[in-house]
C-alpha cells in the first residue's frame, strides 16, 4: 500500500533503467555498424564472425566478475564502468583504417568489440538487479511487472539500435559511431549524479 510509480524508492529503478535502455540502443547498433561496415569492406562471413568472438566470450567471464564487483562496489560503479567501456569500444572503432590488412583489421575490431561485450554485461547487472532492490517485501507481482516492462523495452530498443545503426551507417560510418557515443554520454550523468 502506498507504493506507486511516484514513490521515491523507485528513483534508482528509473535512473538505472534510463541509462540501461539508452545503452541497449547502442549495444544493438554496434553489432549492425560493425557487421555492415565489414560487409562494405568485403570481409567474408567467417571473418565478420571472428570479429564478434571476444564480444560474446567476454560475457562469460564478465558475468562472474560483475556479481563480485557489484557486491563490493555497488551497482552504480558497475553501471558507470560499463558505460565508459562502451564509449571506449565505440572510440576504438573510429580507428579502423581502410589501409590495414585483413588480419590487422580483424584483430583490432575483435579487441574493440571485446570492450563492448564487457560493457554489456556490467550494464546489464544494474538493469536486472535494480528491480529486485526497489521492490518491497511481499510485492513480487510488482517485481514481475517491472522486470517484464524493462525486458520488453530492452528488446524493443535493441531493435531500434539495429535500425538506427544501419540507417546512420548509410550516411556515414563516423556519424553512426558519433551518434551512439552521444547516447552513452547522455546516459552517464544519470549514473554518475543520479545514484548514491
Amino acid at each position: 500500500k502506498g507504493w506507486g510509480f511516484r514513490d521515491p524508492r523507485l528513483r534508482p529503478f528509473v535512473i538505472i533503467s534510463i541509462a540501461y535502455l539508452l545503452f541497449t540502443v547502442t549495444d544493438g547498433a554496434i553489432r549492425m555498424i560493425v557487421l555492415l561496415h565489414a560487409y562494405h569492406k568485403s570481409f567474408s562471413a567467417l571473418q565478420v564472425a571472428l570479429m564478434f568472438t571476444l564480444y560474446e566470450l567476454a560475457g562469460v567471464f564478465t558475468n562472474l566478475a560483475a556479481g563480485l564487483m557489484g557486491a563490493k562496489w555497488g551497482i552504480r560503479f558497475t553501471l558507470i564502468v560499463g558505460l565508459c567501456l562502451q564509449l571506449l569500444s565505440y572510440g576504438l572503432l573510429f580507428g579502423w583504417q581502410d589501409g590495414w590488412s585483413d588480419e590487422t583489421a580483424i584483430a583490432y575490431v575483435t579487441v574493440a568489440q571485446m570492450f563492448g561485450g564487457i560493457a554489456k554485461d556490467l550494464t546489464k547487472l544494474g538493469g536486472k538487479t535494480v528491480t529486485k532492490l526497489v521492490t518491497p517485501e511481499g510485492k513480487d507481482t510488482r517485481l514481475f511487472r517491472l522486470v517484464s516492462l524493462l525486458t520488453g523495452w530492452k528488446n524493443s530498443l535493441k531493435g531500434v539500435g539495429y535500425f538506427l545503426g544501419s540507417a546512420l551507417l548509410e550516411v556515414s560510418y563516423e556519424l553512426a559511431l558519433g551518434f551512439m557515443m552521444g547516447l552513452i554520454v547522455l546516459a552517464l550523468p544519470f549514473a554518475i549524479w543520479g545514484l548514491d
